[in-house]
């Protein structure tokens, strides 16, 4: 690339090779796009196909699995571009997406951030834009209700009426647009997080910052949704909760952790199943991270 690009599309790939080819090829002929790829120590040949598909990608090949948040890092790091593309390996932009996304941050001056609509393979809608979470996602993350597992009482934003960009709290970290000079006010992912809730954890911080997130529904990229974490589901569940508590120890104060840690431990052990057994344990293992 002659010029510096005006974004770095950020990839980090574990074991997911047909899917990462496809993401690949979402971004890497935009114009004035880089595109960086961070192999996080995959045994399937990822790395290999990306090598060899497409040998304009920047490819970085870890010997250690670093993480989402780590592998992001990485490669933002080697990133040139005023703005940065965080693109799960299982996500794919549709056309325009990326014209549409620039246009916010061109139109905010303040927006640190922005996300697009997901949809899934069969094109039905995913959840994509939040409100931060707060003690009523963690009872029904437990003990789900139906009807109120899409509503903005579980922090689900849906599209505005007008189909016009929206201020959220934060989208789904599967695909988001990151100003490049709010990436340096805010800083990098912490990777205290391994996995889950880091791009929560960001935008609290550029929130604090003065710093803005947004949603713009008219732009969509199709998210298969966990096909790296599916393939380690036990060490994920637990991750996931690691991740939970870690973030509510990091932005609420004593009384509504107390809060939470009460709640996670009475659903999982309503969850638990027969004593003994592996899902128990498992759920015992989470359990006494909330103790």
């Amino acid at each position: 690339m002659d010029s510096a690009p005006r974004v770095s599309a950020l990839i980090v790939s574990y074991n997911t090779r047909e899917l990462l080819v496809e993401c690949v090829a979402s971004v890497v002929d935009e114009p004035g796009v880089e595109t960086i790829v961070v192999d996080n120590a995959s045994s399937d040949g990822s790395a290999d196909a990306v090598a060899e598909r497409f040998p304009a990608v920047t490819l970085i090949r870890s010997q250690l699995n670093l993480g989402f948040a780590g592998g992001v890092n990485r490669a933002a790091a080697a990133a040139h571009g005023d703005a940065l593309l965080v693109l799960n390996p299982d996500a794919r932009l549709c056309p325009g997406a990326l014209g549409l996304l620039l246009e916010v941050l061109a139109q905010e001056p303040r927006a640190a951030l922005v996300g697009p609509t997901l949809r899934y393979p069969d094109g039905g809608w995913q959840a994509s834009a939040f409100l931060f979470p707060g003690l009523v996602q963690v009872f029904l993350d437990l003990f789900p209700i139906d009807r109120l597992v899409d509503s903005r009482l579980n922090g689900r934003v849906g599209p505005s009426r007008a189909g016009q960009p929206v201020a959220v709290d934060y989208p789904l970290g599967a695909c988001m647009l990151v100003r490049r000079a709010a990436w340096e006010t805010v800083g990098p992912l912490d990777e205290g997080y391994f996995m889950y809730l880091e791009e929560i954890d960001w935008c609290r911080r550029a929130r604090r910052h003065g710093w803005q997130v947004w949603h713009q529904p008219a732009a969509v990229a199709v998210h298969h949704g966990g096909a790296a974490t599916r393939q380690q589901p036990d060490a994920m569940f637990t991750q996931l909760w690691r991740s939970r508590l870690r973030y509510y120890q990091r932005f609420h104060g004593p009384i509504m952790n107390r809060l939470v840690h009460a709640v996670v431990r009475l659903g999982l052990w309503a969850h638990a199943g027969p004593a003994g057994s592996r899902r128990a344990a498992l759920i015992g293992a989470v359990r006494r991270l909330a103790e």
